[in-house]
């Protein structure tokens, strides 16, 4: 079977017409073969060590440096986790283990995390440990006291993310 190529040059009105059969790409495929220079062999990737910085000081010595020279291949990490990752990891993992015992309305779990997130994060500047502890006495002792404590925090603490929560447990009595 045989192909047709149409080859234009640089006038406008002339073009040639070309076909070639299968033998003749395979001559020619083997001629290019022959003709092209040999590939060198890649070189082996070593392991990059980052530049003295203050990466260099951690445990991991495999994290990217901030430097735009630093080395940057596949498996080193973008940046090293500090101890204030942890807390952040900690403080997260205390908010979804509430959030599960809040779902199931296990007041007296949630009142031991409670105690640990007020010793993981004594400022509470979201003032989500409040929030909690609020919610848990919704829960747990429903009525007025606890509906009043409620209101107040759902109207001052407009940012939070537990206003949902204290809506749907202490408002709408959705136990």
């Amino acid at each position: 079977m045989g192909a047709f190529l149409l080859v234009a040059s640089g006038d406008e009105g002339s073009s040639e017409a070309v076909t070639s059969s299968e033998d003749e790409d395979e001559n020619e495929g083997a001629e290019e073969a022959k003709a092209a220079p040999a590939r060198q062999p890649l070189p082996r990737r070593t392991d990059p060590k980052p530049r003295s910085s203050s990466a260099s000081s951690l445990k991991d010595e495999n994290v990217v440096g901030p430097h735009p020279d630093d080395p940057h291949e596949p498996g080193m990490h973008p940046h090293p986790v500090t101890p204030e990752h942890e807390r952040i990891y900690a403080e997260n993992r205390l908010i979804q283990e509430l959030n599960d015992l809040m779902s199931f309305r296990k007041t007296k779990e949630m009142r031991e995390k409670i105690a640990e997130y007020r010793k993981l994060d004594p400022e509470d500047i979201e003032k989500n440990q409040i929030g909690y502890e609020i919610i848990a006495d919704c829960i747990e002792f429903p009525g007025d006291p606890s509906l009043a404590a409620a209101r107040q925090f759902y109207d001052t603490q407009r940012h939070s993310t537990l206003r949902r929560f204290v809506r749907r447990i202490c408002f709408e009595n959705s136990n």
